[in-house]
């Protein structure tokens, strides 16, 4: 009897109060925020991703090359790759051995060639073209050839002008306005040196100003003289009456357009 009498008090006690015991009120769970990540973190996220994936590709490739390539620098005395790959050409030519040379290019397929070599890693983001950017820097201008010349210049442009962009977005300026031919043609005239947010605090102060007419003279030209501006504030339109829309529909027009961006 008392085992059952355990078993009852145990079944209880597993048993989740209804509604109508927690006095009708459903307890609600709040979903907690999604979090959100900048650029930035983004950024140093896939970097590490793909610092990771770069470590185990080079330990592969040491696994499987490491040991022929310190054989041939012994045999060749040479330490560059393509060094290497010059003497093993010549001897086996005097060998009677002809081995494929590589195509030649002009100058025009070359720069062709590099420019869709750098959009092909530009498509992959700001981080893949940064790291191809630092990998051909650091072969140094002696170290590269003719095409990766050309794919180094695509990209360290492209880097360039990304980091102006998110400079400029930090401090509100649009797209439309820091890609625009006036602005692009005025931040040209500067060195690299000087700071993008300086050249546009620049180039802000130098661009024209709309003066607005007071009331009183508005509405006399406009009823005079026929004169209708682009815009009109929303003090100067409450000003007009009906008689004066009547008189001069474009004045009407104007300002409806203007009503647009109060």
């Amino acid at each position: 009897m008392s085992e059952t009498k355990n078993l009852e008090l145990i079944d209880s006690e597993n048993v989740e109060p209804t509604t109508e015991e927690m006095g009708g009120e459903e307890e609600q769970i709040v979903a907690p925020e999604p979090k959100t990540f900048t650029q930035e973190e983004v950024d140093a996220i896939v970097g590490k991703e793909k610092a990771r994936a770069q470590a185990k590709v080079r330990k592969e490739y040491e696994r499987k090359y490491g040991q022929l390539e310190s054989v041939l620098k012994a045999g060749t005395g040479k330490e560059d790759v393509s060094e290497i790959t010059d003497s093993f050409r010549s001897y086996y030519k005097d060998k009677g051995i002809d081995i494929a040379e590589p195509p030649a290019y002009s100058d025009n397929d070359i720069k062709i060639l590099a420019r869709a070599e750098a959009d092909e890693i530009i498509k992959g983001g700001f981080e893949d073209a940064r790291e191809e950017a630092d990998r051909l820097a650091e072969l140094g201008a002696a170290g590269m050839n003719a095409r990766e010349k050309e794919v180094f210049k695509h990209l360290t442009e492209f880097i360039g002008n990304t980091e102006k962009s998110r400079e400029l977005q930090k401090i509100g300026v649009t797209e439309e306005v820091y890609n625009s031919k006036d602005f692009r043609d005025f931040a040209a005239k500067f060195s690299k040196d000087t700071s993008v947010t300086e050249i546009y605090e620049i180039f802000n102060k130098m661009q024209p100003k709309k003066e607005y007419k007071t009331i009183g003279s508005m509405t006399n030209r406009t009823t005079d003289n026929k004169t209708v501006k682009d815009f009109y504030t929303k003090e100067e339109a409450k000003a007009f009456t009906v008689k004066d829309f009547d008189k001069n529909p474009e004045l009407f027009k104007a300002v409806e357009r203007s009503m647009a961006k109060w």
